[in-house]
């Protein structure tokens, strides 16, 4: 085991959207912090999966909308950075046999992947990616926070950003808020479909891009993925599954089955060869949309710790009907948790 000797203000666990906007804020302040986060990238849902022929597609957040100022603000960020881009996409909706545009704010989004600007948001800040946090506890006068891999940290305030099942189990009996059990989420079910080289074709194709929602449909949402990249050299798509299909098949042992079965129902509803993919990946979401949340932007451990997310957002069902995975609501709702915790432990003294 390995204990970090540095004297620590904070730790902040998450490197999504509202732990980045925590610790920045603490680091401003001029506390030392470190964040800690058990997957290989920064972002959360801005997450993305290499391709077996090469290159990548983004299997969660497709695209930033414009019409919030935090959000707003990340995209001029991005824009800054030479990141980000308008996304020259059609958007569609599909219900009850019918194909409709849709009128949706300004997209945009990213050739290289959303996770970049997370790289951007988060600069300068001490991240340690893969540490997987399986104990937090409180000693005297410090949180005390253990990953799997054997790292011990201590400080004095903590930030925990994680899925609110997640943070439940984490955070000792003592300090649990009353509501954070009452969170809820719906998984969801992606595949990433690959086409070789040609552009798919039929009514519901494109070939400066594409996204369509559905209703009433096992798939929730659909894009072209590969219309967000430089000089693609093959066609991508990107399948959401429902929240209820998700349910349903979330436990398959053959998930490539279950993706080829949502792709034969897109297929079939939007005229669109889909089965003809030449390589398939199928991935996982157990907590991809909050569909519960709590009133309060954060929760509070205590005086010295918090504990938020895009489910610290009003308690109001989240409907996003364009993006199944995350969606600018949510990293609006995360980035306004994230400066709330801050706001909280800076104020704790």
């Amino acid at each position: 085991m390995s204990e970090s000797l540095e004297t620590l203000n904070a730790i902040v666990v998450g490197a999504g959207w509202a732990g980045l906007t925590c610790a920045r804020s603490l680091q401003a302040a001029g506390w030392s912090v470190q964040v800690l986060e058990k997957s290989r990238g920064w972002g959360g849902r801005a997450a993305r999966r290499r391709l077996e022929l090469g290159g990548f597609a983004e299997h969660g957040l497709p695209a930033l909308a414009e019409g919030w100022s935090s959000v707003d603000s990340l995209i001029a960020l991005g824009r800054d950075r030479g990141l980000l881009e308008l996304w020259q996409a059609d958007h569609w909706h599909y219900s009850h046999g019918q194909l409709e545009p849709r009128s949706l704010p300004t997209q945009w989004m990213a050739p290289a992947g959303l996770s970049g600007l997370a790289r951007a948001y988060g600069e300068g800040l001490s991240i340690e990616i893969q540490r997987q946090v399986n104990q937090v506890t409180w000693q005297g006068d410090r949180w005390c926070v253990q990953t799997e891999q054997g790292d011990r940290y201590t400080a004095r305030y903590l930030g925990l950003f994680v899925p609110a099942p997640q943070a439940e189990v984490l955070v000792p009996s003592e300090w649990q808020p009353p509501t954070l059990a009452s969170v809820s989420y719906d998984p969801c079910i992606t595949v990433i479909a690959t086409y070789g080289d040609h552009i798919l074709t039929g009514p519901a194709a494109a070939t400066t891009g594409r996204a369509i929602a559905a209703s009433g449909r096992n798939w929730r949402w659909l894009g072209l993925d590969s219309s967000k990249r430089q000089q693609p050299s093959e066609s991508v798509c990107v399948l959401h599954s429902s929240a209820a299909w998700a349910e349903a098949h979330f436990d398959d042992v053959d998930l490539g089955k279950a993706g080829q079965a949502l792709l034969q129902e897109a297929a079939t509803d939007l005229a669109m060869p889909l089965l003809s993919a030449r390589s398939l990946q199928v991935h996982r979401w157990r907590y991809a949309l909050p569909q519960t949340s709590v009133a309060d932007l954060v929760l509070r451990l205590g005086d010295r710790g918090v504990c938020g997310g895009d489910w610290c957002s009003g308690g109001e069902p989240a409907t996003i009907p364009e993006q199944s995975i995350g969606g600018s609501t949510f990293v609006a709702g995360a980035i306004a948790s994230g400066q709330a915790g801050a706001q909280h432990l800076l104020q704790a003294d």
